[in-house]
């Protein structure tokens, strides 16, 4: 369902901060996931933009880091921690999931989770193509890949497992408008703010059907104890802003 015209992008992001909130104040002993799989822009990007060698934006230099373990950057759009990290330590996990495209996301790694974030990536693969980040499409298709790099390492049976019960992070779509729609006067002439919002919203469906093992959308209650889905949306703020982070 699509948020509604009449709530503001800060009160949308207010709402969904409180949720997550209240999930992750509940008492946490071990991991309560097996894993953490993350689709998204800047936002969540841990450092694949630093693979990738037509990338426009990455955080790769000072002052990105400065806060975070060993005070280097390491491709986190921050200076500490970022989202994904602080609910991976919340809900119980030791590490996080090394960028995808990193070597470091191999073996025993796989086994709590992936990320597949890459800055100026959004909705809209035209959108990220601009940037020369990792499109959506492409972070389903690594996505895809995974899943069997997973199943090799755990066992197809144990593989099922984990995917079915990780928490799917996807957090995106800012540069759709702020990178894109505001700069291309043939898109704007073709697509009114809310068609285009529209547009977006059946990206995400489609995407949301396709990501999951069982093929079913990964907003599922969360009373199945099986996903959850934090969609931060705004086309108020630009994705490769500078941010601060919990320090490390």
């Amino acid at each position: 369902m699509s948020p509604s015209r009449s709530s503001s992008p800060a009160m949308q992001r207010m709402i969904a901060l409180v949720a997550l909130s209240l999930l992750l104040s509940c008492g946490v002993h071990g991991q309560v996931v097996p894993a953490v799989i993350s689709f998204g822009d800047s936002t969540i990007d841990v450092g694949n933009n630093n693979y990738l060698p037509g990338a426009v934006f990455k955080a790769n230099y000072a002052p990105y880091g400065e806060n975070f373990r060993r005070h280097k950057a390491t491709g986190r759009f921050s200076d500490g921690k970022i989202v994904t990290d602080i609910t991976a330590e919340t809900l119980g996990f030791e590490g996080y999931a090394p960028p995808y495209l990193s070597p470091l996301a191999s073996g025993k790694n796989l086994l709590t989770g992936a990320n597949f974030g890459s800055a100026a990536s959004s909705y809209s693969d035209d959108t990220a193509a601009m940037y020369d980040a990792i499109t959506l499409s492409q972070q389903l298709k690594y996505y895809k890949e995974y899943r069997s790099k997973l199943a090799a390492v755990a066992g197809r049976r144990q593989a099922r497992t984990i995917l079915a019960e990780a928490l799917y992070v996807v957090s995106t779509g800012t540069g759709d408008f702020i990178q894109n729609y505001y700069h291309n006067a043939s898109l704007s002439a073709r697509y009114d703010v809310d068609r285009y919002c529209d547009l977006l919203v059946g990206i995400f469906s489609g995407f949301a059907d396709l990501s999951t093992p069982t093929h079913r959308p990964i907003t599922a209650s969360l009373s199945e104890g099986t996903y959850v889905t934090l969609w931060l949306w705004t086309y108020c703020r630009s994705c490769t802003g500078w941010g601060r982070g919990g320090s490390a």
